[in-house]
């Protein structure tokens, strides 16, 4: 009996401790669309990843599509193309509302991969993520692949990444 309680409790802190993501793969991942400098901030858990990168270049690559209008952006994500939104003077916040007036299950889709990686931030690191999704200057970009959510706020020359389990 001692035995099964044991390899249960151990069982549960091998699953808890499993990260989504490690640093090193995300800032793999992340380089091929935007320049990463110093990390900021990482943390991953099992429900949430949320990193923060320096950049002192806050250009988007061309290999990632850009969308010019929210119709697009839904008919690329549809295809599970990662893609930035270029959609006028739409903050983060802004476009993810207009998703959900269009097309509600992408756009809450969307909505929980932002709003879980909240849980894997320090105080901190949410008042920056805060300022970048309101702000219209930064873009956002949605790697449907892991459910990512990617801001890039030039003002901060920040680079934030976050995403949830599913």
């Amino acid at each position: 009996m001692l035995r099964s309680a044991i390899a249960l409790i151990s069982t549960v802190f091998v699953i808890s401790g499993c990260a989504l993501d490690k640093e090193e793969d995300l800032r793999l991942q992340l380089s091929q669309w935007v320049t990463l400098g110093e990390t900021y901030f990482f943390q991953s858990s099992s429900t949430c990843t949320a990193a923060v990168f320096h950049t002192e270049s806050p250009r988007i690559s061309s290999l990632l599509t850009a969308a010019r209008s929210v119709d697009t952006g839904l008919k690329m994500l549809e295809q599970g193309q990662p893609l930035v939104f270029k959609v006028g003077n739409k903050s983060p916040n802004a476009l993810v509302e207009s998703i959900m007036s269009r097309d509600l299950p992408q756009g809450i889709s969307m909505l929980n991969s932002g709003l879980a990686g909240v849980n894997c931030m320090s105080e901190l690191v949410k008042s920056i993520y805060h300022q970048a999704i309101m702000n219209p200057t930064s873009r956002m970009a949605f790697i449907p692949d892991g459910h990512g959510i990617m801001i890039v706020d030039a003002q901060a020359k920040a680079v934030i990444y976050v995403r949830s389990n599913g």
